[in-house]
């Protein structure tokens, strides 16, 4: 009886030994055979650098730099306490954050994944030498986001940011890995899968140690493509340089192609914070600025006119035929419309007026009576043909496209009916109208041009393929009536009592206007945006200062820098 029981139980444990060997063998065999070259086999990611951006003349202003990375193969890891603690120890970094990481590549059992960035040539060596000491510890060589400029530049070119899961999830089949950086904004952005390149890799043998022992398989990195922009390097750190300590925008522009010269917005931020580990502080301090540095001002910010409109109403009233050059109106410091009393900005007034003198002098009374004249619609279709309310079509992410009132705008977004007072403010840009920077500076180069909308742009070439040919329309606006307030706009810098008298050159003729916009918080705006020289014109400028007063101050005399900077640098 003993025996039959002794001879069951032997039984019974053949048949389960048999049976854990049939569903190793068999039943779970490809898993396994998965897990044991998984971890013989090892592939290691070779990153593709990012191509770098240069300016018009090849100047770097972006590039990729040799970076060290240590990342961690959590199935060959040991001695996991000895391992956090080396880290902790040679690359500095808290032990909650090698946490962190090592969670991460628990679940990727057995793919590197990264711990720490840019960990140095100190620290390259240091791991190198007690590598072999410390199995799943790998060394990997990579590239890092250098901007050469700091915060020149920085609204233009963007910054990057790694990829989140949700992303990673959407784009892995486009060839995006869990550590990669991608562009957050700005050319960075837009741009992102020409800069990117096509990433490579091995496949290597390893022992029990995780040290290679022989490649089985190489698939070479493709570096991403070289950007070559429109800007002037020089030019945009002049530009950069008059914006220190204020809150504004300049913008540069070929008004013949729409090439942006530079594009300067203040305040502005450091990219390389978004990139490097050791200043991420500094991220949560910069979302929490009031005064939004990482905002472009140029092409995001909307902001009324104020006194530039002026060359718009002008220019819709000659199209119009509801107004000549030689159309009067006599101005003694105030215009009365019912009960309500608009002022002039000269207490005095400016007496009588015609339609150049009013550009020049920026005369409110003669525009009140002119808007009045050509009516709300009118003046907003003005607008329209200017390319107000609309995008411009600059390659950059994040433009906004303003507001330009009509009598219908305001019933669907107020359910009110359009008042004539609402028509005189309008007149001089004020009111719903709003507007970017780089609308002005497209407006005012249809002066410069003759007759065009452009499309501004950065961008001139990706690698070797120029896409320098970007569409340009007629607005259809005579020669006769841009000329007319085009000579307006001459004496407006260049006569001894004109409004942008402070942006007169001694060789060069500066044409432009002045403004001076009214906010809700008591403090104006100062505008102005000119082009020069008068004949062949070259470049156009628009200078916006936020809450900085007058624009026949700073602003004007900032345009003016700009138009001297540029002919010293030949540009004109």
């Amino acid at each position: 009886m003993r025996v039959k029981t002794l001879v069951r139980i032997l039984t019974a444990g053949f048949v389960f030994l048999l049976s854990g060997l049939i569903y190793i063998q068999v039943i779970r065999h490809d898993t396994y055979r998965v897990m044991s070259e998984e971890n013989r086999l090892r592939v290691t990611p070779l990153m593709a650098p990012r191509g770098a951006i240069h300016d018009r003349k090849g100047r770097v202003m972006v590039r990729d730099v040799l970076s060290f990375n240590a990342s961690v193969t959590y199935n060959q890891i040991k001695d996991l306490d000895a391992l956090k603690k080396v880290l902790c120890a040679v690359l500095d970094i808290p032990e909650d954050e090698i946490d962190e990481r090592i969670k991460e590549s628990r679940e990727r059992r057995y793919s590197p994944v990264l711990v720490a960035a840019d960990i140095g040539t100190k620290g390259a060596i240091q791991l190198e030498e007690i590598g072999s000491e410390y199995p799943g510890l790998l060394l990997e060589v990579s590239t890092k986001r250098e901007y050469l400029n700091g915060k020149n530049s920085a609204n233009i070119l963007g910054y990057l940011g790694l990829i989140n899961r949700s992303e990673f999830k959407r784009l892995r089949h486009y060839g995006y890995r869990l550590n990669d950086f991608v562009g957050r904004d700005g050319i960075e952005k837009k741009y992102d899968n020409y800069l990117r390149g096509i990433h490579g890799g091995k496949q290597v043998e390893a022992d029990h140690l995780g040290r290679e022992m022989s490649t089985l398989g190489y698939k070479e990195p493709v570096p991403g493509r070289d950007l070559y922009l429109t800007i002037d390097l020089d030019l945009q750190k002049f530009c950069d340089g008059l914006l220190k300590g204020k809150r504004g925008a300049i913008v540069a522009m070929d008004p013949a192609t729409g090439a942006i010269l530079a594009m300067a917005s203040a305040p502005a931020y450091d990219p390389e914070i978004f990139i490097d580990r050791k200043r991420s502080g500094e991220i949560k301090t910069l979302l929490e600025d009031e005064e939004y540095p990482l905002i472009n001002r140029a092409i995001s910010g909307k902001y009324p006119l104020g006194s530039v409109f002026k060359v718009v109403v002008a220019t819709g009233a000659l199209e119009t035929k509801k107004a000549s050059p030689e159309t009067s109106a006599v101005c003694n410091g105030v215009f009365k419309l019912g009960r309500a009393t608009f002022h002039c900005w000269k207490a005095k007034g400016h007496g009588e007026q015609k339609m150049i003198d009013a550009i020049k002098n920026s005369c409110n009374v003669y525009f009140y009576r002119l808007g009045l004249i050509l009516g709300v619609d009118d003046i907003a279709n003005s607008a329209q043909k200017f390319g107000f309310g609309k995008l411009t079509g600059v390659d950059l992410p994040g433009e906004a496209a303003g507001i330009v009132p009509t009598r219908k705008w305001k019933k669907n977004r107020f359910n009110e009916r359009w008042y004539k007072g609402e028509t005189v403010s309008y007149s001089i840009g004020q009111g719903y109208l709003l507007v970017t920077p780089l609308q002005v500076a497209r407006m005012i180069s249809v002066f410069a041009n003759n007759g065009y909308l452009v499309t501004p742009h950065l961008v001139k070439t990706i690698g070797s393929v120029s896409i320098d040919e970007y569409e340009k329309k007629s607005t259809g606006i005579s020669a006769r009536s841009l000329d007319t307030v085009k000579q307006g706009m001459r004496k407006c810098v260049n006569d001894r009592r004109g409004t942008g008298m402070k942006a007169k050159l001694d060789d060069v003729v500066v044409s432009g206007k002045t403004g001076t916009a009214q906010t809700s918080r008591g403090k104006s705006h100062g505008w102005f945006a000119g082009f020069a020289p008068l004949d062949n014109t070259k470049l156009t400028i628009v200078v916006f200062d936020e809450y900085g007063g007058k624009g026949g101050y700073y602003a004007a005399e900032t345009g003016g820098k700009v138009f001297k900077e540029a002919a010293r640098l030949g540009i004109i």
